[in-house]
This record gives C-alpha cells, structure tokens and sequence, in this order.
C-alpha cells in the first residue's frame, strides 16, 4: 500500500512539474527574447520607397542639356519658354528636372502606386513622375506647350494607350485621371502615339502621368476577400497583379474593388517589423497565385523574409 502511496505521489509531483514547465513555454503575456521583431510596424509608403527606383535630377542650362535621360531611358524635353512659376511669372535657365521612372511592377509595387482609375482596373505601360524647380519652387507647365517625353515600351507597343495624369486624394492615394478632352464635343486629343518600341508623350502638365488604357471587362466581376490573423490587415501592403492584363491593384482594407473573375492573379502582400533601427527591421511577405473565382477568399500568412528575397521575388514579375 505504501509503494502504492508513493507511486501516487510521485505522479502528482510529475504533473505539476508538467505543468509548471508547460506554463513557462506557453509564456504569462510578457515579450519573450526569442521574439524580439514580432511587433508590425504601420504602412509606410516611405519605407517602401527606399527599396523601388529612385528619383534622379539634372540642372538644364540651356537648351543644349535635353534631353534629360533616366537611368530606365526615359527621354525628356522640358524648355523654359513652356514653364512658369507658381505666381505665373516666365522662368529663365537654369532650373532642374527631377524624374522618376516606374515602369515595372516592381517598382510600381514598392512605390505604392497602382494602376486603378476611380475604382476601373488599367492596363499600364509604364509611370512617370516629372517635376521641375527653380530657386526651390516648383514650376508648371503652360497648357500649350512644346514639352515632348520618351517612354521605352515595356514589350509590344500598344496604340490604343491614352495620357492619365495622377491626383492625390486626401487619403495620400494617387488616383488616375484620364488627361483632358478636346474642346471638340465627343473628340479626344491625341497627346500620345506609340511607335518605335516606345511611347511619345505631349502633357499638359507635370507631375504623375500615366500610359494606361481601361480594363474592357468581358467577365464576371467579383470582389476578393481577406484576412489576416497576425498582423491586422492595415499593418499589410496587399496588391493583386494581373499579368495577362499588366495590370495593379491595391487593396486597402478586407475587401478589394471589382476584379474579373477566371483571371489568373497573384496576391502580394508584404510588411515590415516595428525595430527603430532600419538595420534592424525584419521584412515579412505571402504569395499566391490563382485563377479568380467568385467570391474568393484569401487568408494571409506573413512569414519572415529577407529583403533580397523579397526584391526578388517582385523582380521575377
């Protein structure tokens, strides 16, 4: 009976070491030190930047310094007889140029910048931001004038693209607007042509612009829905990219807009620990390919990822 006894007892001593033990790996709610970046920082569309394309700058002289030409070979002619300053008065040489080229989805991607006009999925050919200054004030440019852009075509040429020019909506979103109307009732200007493995472009202003043409859907339209466990979904870039289509779109929330359905799309999501130190910060990502079905559904599971990896990755699309 006593060797019964101690039997028991040593049993029970057992389980509650177990148990001891099991509530020190289960944690009490405290940070653990094996843990020390599972904290997501908030979006920040600066952050991305960093990792895309850069801006680059060229002081013009005179005219013998255009074209100005990007680093992606993007060609631009921008005269001072065409720019103003913001109270309107004429600008003389020298002033500077300052372009940005995204015309992959990579750095459309990092950039935070889809191709989606008022809610309507574009085809892209490329983005650019041109801006120009002088003595630190940014100019425009007149509505009539001479300046001329180059864009090398990513692939076949398409010649039913059309100018869209970004606005940013109060939410820091940049939208795309299709560039103005002819004074001719029904008729649209001709303000860019494709030809030659590259698209010319006559704007009527600066700043964001676009190759785009709309998304004809022939298909079912759905909407796709996501979720995430960890972290919350504002704290995660979600884009859909069409390949068949070239086309982006970023959802900002649980649902995105109205995708077509039996499209072949692949869900990106990415984000970034909360470390201070940008040395320190640990990049997390998900991809997914499929064919879009009505009323899909999509659970996100971020894992860790390198930096490299994660370029990459959106290199390859």
């Amino acid at each position: 009976m006593k060797k019964i006894n101690i039997a028991i007892i040593a049993i029970v001593l057992f389980a509650i070491a177990c148990s001891k033990d099991r509530t020190m790996l289960l944690g009490d709610g405290n940070p653990t030190p094996e843990k020390p970046n599972s904290g997501f920082a908030a979006v920040s569309k600066e952050a991305f930047d960093k990792l895309g394309a850069q801006p680059e700058r060229k002081t013009i002289k005179n005219q013998d310094d255009l074209p100005f030409v990007g680093s992606q070979g993007t060609k631009v002619w921008l005269f001072d007889r065409d720019l103003r300053m913001p109270d309107g008065s004429i600008v003389s040489y020298p002033f500077e140029i300052e372009l940005l080229e995204l015309l992959t989805p990579k750095d459309m991607i990092l950039h935070l910048m889809p191709t989606v006009s008022r809610g309507r999925l574009l085809t892209t050919g490329g983005q650019v931001n041109i801006r120009a200054y002088k003595d630190g004030k940014e100019l425009k440019v007149t509505k009539f004038n001479s300046t001329q852009i180059i864009v090398p075509a990513q692939g076949r040429v398409d010649g039913l693209m059309d100018l869209f020019y970004g606005e940013e909506t109060k939410d820091g979103i940049v939208d795309w607007i299709e560039s103005d109307t002819s004074s001719v009732p029904g008729q649209k200007p001709r303000n860019i042509y494709g030809n030659d493995g590259a698209y010319f472009l006559f704007p009527n202003r600066l700043g964001w612009i676009n190759i785009d043409k709309f998304y004809e859907f022939t298909e079912a339209k759905t909407q796709i829905a996501f979720s995430s466990e960890n972290p919350p979904l504002d704290k995660i870039v979600i884009f859909l990219y069409f390949p068949d289509l070239k086309s982006l779109m970023q959802t900002y929330g649980e649902v995105s807009g109205e995708v077509p359905v039996g499209r072949t799309v692949k869900i990106i999501a990415m984000s970034i620990s909360d470390d201070e130190k940008e040395e320190d910060r640990v990049y997390h990502s998900f991809f997914q390919d499929l064919v879009v079905a009505d009323k899909q559904k999509v659970e996100i599971k971020l894992a860790p990822t390198t930096k490299e990896s994660l370029l990459s990755y959106l290199e390859s699309l």
